[in-house]
């Protein structure tokens, strides 16, 4: 009775079972048909139904696992397109859907969170552009600050603060002049005056003021006579001829200070710029700097590729301009290269190939071994003779090889290119210590063709090419005492630099190996007989020869660049002052001169 029991119990938990899979691979194919068709949240779903109908079916697992990771990345990825292109709502709906589907996912909620911040900083630069345009730079300025403060690599933010600060920074650096506030030429005519008397006289007439350093001298005289100057030329020569310098703090306000290093550091002012180098290399411009305008506050940073200077704003420019000459793309060039080789070999053995030696063998009458008696009883009978059959030869043998390489191969200017094309042949080397012990070293040897070309592309673009070429191959194999292999190697070295234009062809030949071998075997006298002495003669006759062909054709891909934009040839100050243009007088300002003499006496 209790048996039975056990049986229906069993039977029901079986067919339960059987129930639970079939569903659950039901829902299993409604949900992969329904996530197939884009409805991945009813898809999602079904899948979830099947693994809680079998929960212990691993393949229903899987698939659901899998299926619900696609989902949840593909949302993600929709969210991040439509916020690139500036659909937050759209975005926003994407990453819900996603929390829907899974409430756990961290990055949904991350993202959600910088959704958010995007669309504000989105908004905030919008009112920095709007206050851009109607030109409150200064409002639009601290809007960046903010947003960029959110997101420091917000594209349309980084590009307005330029704009916004390109302005300002030209303003900053804008050479400010006296002529700005009076335009109108001076005379001058001063002999053997006092320096402040010259340019006191000259603020009554032109009402510039002059500021004084304590440590100027009160007696500095100068002689200067001009006519028609400009105020900036004149109040140069003036100071330079004095052995003091100017500071224009504004456009009708100038400091003057003594020409010493130690009140140069004290009043110059002082610029960073920072150049990032495409081509030229950081070390190479620091050197070219360091140099020619013996700048001391030189940084590079050869991981960026960056030179970072610190000096006045005549030294900048003018390392502006060295920088401009020298960062510029290397050229390169193809080469196209042809190597021919041409092998011929013919062999011709014709004659009669005698036997050359035979053996006297004593025959034992009765077992292997002979006897003493035997020996002693050793005449014509008891001795045999054994020699090799006497055979013809007729063969000839002829063969061509030819060995063609084509490559092509891309080289920067002064770079140099290798080409091989052979094998390496491990040569082995046997070492051993006080021990005993032998080691076994492997090197391997290059046999074949090696091509080395090293290229120099000229303005002209033509083309310099310092070639080396090497053809080897193994003649013999040679062993050792020990054991060891060596191996004679054969070669042919050809060593060159010629100079061709651009898309030239050069055939190099003459590389000829030509080898003629004769060599006869026969029977002794009988092979000097004349006419007769062929009969008892073998002779083997072996021709080769080998020539190399080599056509180099070279192509330029990028031609040697100029800066064209800079001049090759500019002002750069004194041995003891930079400055980017000379002292020079302009010509003649137009207009009637303000005159500027020594005060009448009282």
């Amino acid at each position: 009775m209790m048996q039975g029991r056990w049986k229906n119990g069993a039977l029901g938990l079986a067919v339960l079972w059987a129930v639970c899979g079939c569903a659950g691979q039901a829902l299993h194919r409604s949900g992969m048909e329904r996530m197939a068709a884009g409805d991945m949240e009813a898809g999602l779903a079904s899948l979830a139904q099947a693994v809680q109908a079998a929960p212990r079916d691993a393949a229903l697992r899987k698939d659901y696992q899998l299926a619900k990771l696609g989902a949840t990345g593909t949302l993600l990825q929709s969210a991040q397109q439509k916020q690139a292109q500036g659909d937050f709502a759209g975005a926003e709906v994407e990453l819900r859907r996603l929390q829907a589907l899974d409430p756990a996912n961290g990055a949904a909620a991350q993202a959600l969170q910088n959704l958010r911040r995007a669309a504000q900083t989105d908004a905030t630069v919008a009112e920095a552009r709007k206050a851009h345009d109607r030109g409150d730079t200064g409002q639009a300025g601290a809007l960046l600050v903010q947003a960029l403060a959110d997101d420091p690599r917000h594209l349309a933010a980084l590009e307005l603060q330029r704009l916004v600060e390109q302005p300002r920074a030209r303003a900053q650096f804008a050479d400010v002049t006296l002529r700005e506030s009076h335009p109108q030429p001076v005379n001058l005519d001063f002999r053997d005056a006092g320096v402040r008397q010259v340019l006191e006289a000259l603020s009554h007439t032109t009402d510039i003021n002059f500021i004084f350093d304590k440590d100027v001298p009160a007696d500095v005289r100068t002689t200067v006579i001009l006519r028609n100057a400009n105020i900036d030329e004149a109040v140069s020569l003036i100071l330079r001829n004095s052995q003091l310098r100017s500071k224009v703090l504004n456009r009708n306000t100038v400091q003057i200070y003594p020409d010493t290093p130690e009140k140069r550091r004290e009043n110059q002012e002082l610029v960073v710029r920072a150049f990032y180098l495409q081509d030229a290399g950081a070390v190479q411009i620091q050197t070219v700097l360091k140099s020619l305008l013996k700048l001391k506050d030189i940084v590079i940073d050869e991981r960026l590729n960056l030179v970072t200077v610190r000096d006045t704003p005549e030294a900048v420019r003018l390392a502006e301009r060295l920088v401009a000459l020298h960062d510029l793309a290397e050229p390169e060039v193809m080469l196209e290269l042809e190597v021919l080789e041409v092998q011929r070999d013919d062999l011709l053995k014709l004659g009669v190939q005698w036997p050359n030696q035979f053996t006297v063998v004593p025959l034992a009458s009765g077992g292997v071994n002979l006897t003493l008696d035997e020996l002693k009883r050793l005449n014509s009978t008891r001795l045999g003779v054994a020699f090799n059959n006497p055979s013809v030869n007729l063969r000839q043998d002829a063969s061509l090889t030819n060995l063609l390489a084509n490559p092509r191969i891309r080289v920067h200017n002064r770079e140099k290119a290798n080409i091989l094309i052979g094998d390496k042949v491990p040569v082995i080397t046997t070492t051993s210590n006080a021990t005993g012990f032998v080691a076994e070293n492997v090197q391997y040897l290059d046999v074949g063709l090696k091509l080395a070309a090293e290229p120099v592309i000229h303005p002209s673009s033509d083309v310099s090419i310092r070639l080396n070429l090497e053809v080897s191959s193994i003649a013999s194999q040679v062993s050792t005492p020990n054991g060891t292999v060596a191996y004679q190697v054969g070669t042919r070295n050809a060593s060159t630099f010629l100079r061709l234009r651009d898309g030239e062809t050069q055939v190099l030949a003459g590389l000829i190996s030509d080898q003629d071998r004769r060599s006869a075997s026969g029977v002794p006298g009988l092979s000097r007989l004349p006419l007769l002495g062929r009969l008892f003669t073998a002779p083997t006759d072996s021709a080769t020869k080998t020539e190399i062909v080599l056509s180099i054709t070279p192509r330029v891909v990028r031609p040697p660049a100029r800066a064209a934009a800079q001049p090759v040839e500019f002002w750069s100050g004194t041995e003891s002052s930079l400055d980017v243009k000379p002292l020079r007088l302009g010509e003649p300002a137009q207009g009637s001169a303000v005159a500027a003499s020594p005060a009448a006496p009282p």
